[in-house]
């Protein structure tokens, strides 16, 4: 899947994720936050209101009557975490200037962080063309793997 990359939370309570995205506010990554249930509610609000694309063939609108329901096929089992990210993880392309060089740094920056890499569960996809790509040091590399991020 090319650059596709995720970064998985450990602790995935909305607490939590709602503190890793004001930390990653705080050091300007404005283009990428931690997946959560108020992700899904934009998302279930769109579709009750008949806003966005949501083929019937994935979101059969008879079927789909409650945000339990809808929850059911908004997921990443139904659609694949491409389209899906899992609650708690934060998802970019790194390949072909989908995500900025500057944001693939500030993120770098934020994954550096002594006490925001404890918070890391684990990684997945293009991780090391992320490390690559996002300008980390031999020293930052070698960090990443003594936390087994690497």
């Amino acid at each position: 899947m090319g650059g596709f990359t995720e970064i998985f939370l450990r602790d995935k309570s909305i607490e939590n994720i709602r503190r890793q995205n004001n930390k990653l506010k705080a050091i300007g990554v404005t283009k990428m936050n931690f997946y959560s249930d108020d992700d899904i509610k934009l998302e279930w609000k769109a579709f009750k209101n008949g806003e966005g694309a949501f083929s019937e063939n994935f979101f059969p609108r008879d079927k789909i009557k409650t945000y339990s329901d809808f929850k059911k096929y908004w997921s990443p089992k139904a659609l694949g975490s491409c389209f899906c990210p899992h609650t708690g993880s934060l998802t970019f392309d790194c390949y072909f200037g989908r995500t900025s060089k500057r944001q693939m740094k500030l993120l770098r920056k934020f994954l550096m962080n002594i006490d925001t890499t404890k918070e890391i569960e684990k990684v997945s996809g293009s991780f090391s063309t992320f490390v690559e790509k996002g300008g980390f040091t031999r020293l930052e590399r070698q960090i990443l793997k003594e936390r087994n991020l690497l």
